[in-house]
C-alpha cells in the first residue's frame, strides 16, 4: 500500500510514471514481428469498422492509428487488463475504457534540426469529456537518449528518458510532452495506447473532430464514445 501511495505521489508531482520491465521480452519480440508484418500489409484481425485496406509501408516515419484492431498481439496487450489494472491503481479509478492506439516507427535522422513537437494529449481530444484520460507509452526497443524517446516537461525542465523494451510510461492528458528526432543507430519503435475513465462521452467542440468519431456507433446522431466494440471497458 505504501508503494502504491509513493507512485501516486510521484505521478501527481512529476506528471508521469515509469514502470520498469512491465512487459516480458518474448512478448515484445512477438510485437516487433507483428509490427513488421503489418508494414508488409499483413494482419490477422478484421476491424469492426470500415477502414482503408492496410498496405505495405516503407516510410521513414510511420504513425498508424487503430493498429490493435488489425493485429491480435497488440489487441491483447492493450485490452487484456494488465494496462488497465496498472492505470486504475495509479490514477485511483474504479473502471477504465480503451480509447485509441497508435503504432509508431521512426528511422534515424541525418539532419540535426531538433523539434520536440511539444503537446498535451488533451489538445487532441477536445470532443472527449471524461474525468480522466491517460496515455500508456510502450517502447518496443531499448531507447537511448539519442534515439529521441518520449520526453516529459517536468517542473519546466525536459526529462528525456532512457528506456528498455517492455518498460511502461503512463501519464495524464494534461502532461506536456514531446518526441525529439531519432539520432540513434536503429529505428525507434513504440506503441501508444490511450484510455479514459468509464464516464467518457462525446462533447461538441466547434469544428474539431477526432478520428474515433467516424468509427464508433451513433446514438441520436451523436458519436457514442462508449461503443463496446471500439471503446470497451477493460
Amino acid at each position: 500500500m505504501l508503494h502504491l501511495e509513493h507512485k501516486r505521489k510521484f505521478l501527481a508531482r512529476e506528471g508521469y510514471l515509469i514502470v520498469r520491465g512491465f512487459f516480458p521480452q518474448d512478448e515484445v519480440a512477438a510485437l516487433i514481428a507483428e509490427q513488421n508484418a503489418f508494414y508488409r500489409g499483413e494482419y490477422d484481425l478484421t476491424p469492426p469498422f470500415i477502414w482503408p485496406q492496410v498496405r505495405s509501408c516503407q516510410a521513414k516515419t510511420r504513425k498508424h492509428p487503430c493498429a490493435s484492431f488489425f493485429c491480435s498481439g497488440m489487441a491483447r496487450l492493450t485490452r487484456d487488463g494488465r494496462l488497465a489494472s496498472q492505470i486504475k491503481d495509479n490514477f485511483n479509478l474504479n473502471q477504465l475504457r480503451f480509447w485509441h492506439d497508435q503504432l509508431l516507427y521512426e528511422e534515424p535522422y541525418r539532419s540535426k534540426k531538433i523539434n520536440y513537437h511539444w503537446h498535451r494529449e488533451e489538445s487532441r481530444w477536445l470532443t472527449c469529456c471524461a474525468r480522466k484520460m491517460v496515455t500508456a507509452w510502450i517502447p518496443l526497443v531499448d531507447f537511448t537518449p539519442e534515439m529521441g524517446p518520449i520526453t516529459m516537461m517536468s517542473h519546466d525542465k525536459p526529462c528525456r528518458m532512457t528506456l528498455s523494451a517492455g518498460d511502461l510510461v503512463i501519464f495524464p492528458s494534461t502532461t506536456l510532452h514531446g518526441n525529439p528526432p531519432n539520432y540513434g543507430d536503429q529505428p525507434r519503435r513504440a506503441l501508444a495506447a490511450h484510455f479514459a475513465s468509464a464516464d467518457l462521452h462525446y462533447q461538441k467542440n466547434g469544428k474539431f473532430s477526432h478520428m474515433n468519431e467516424r468509427i464508433v456507433r451513433r446514438i441520436d446522431g451523436l458519436p457514442d464514445f462508449q461503443d463496446p466494440k471500439i471503446c470497451p471497458l477493460v
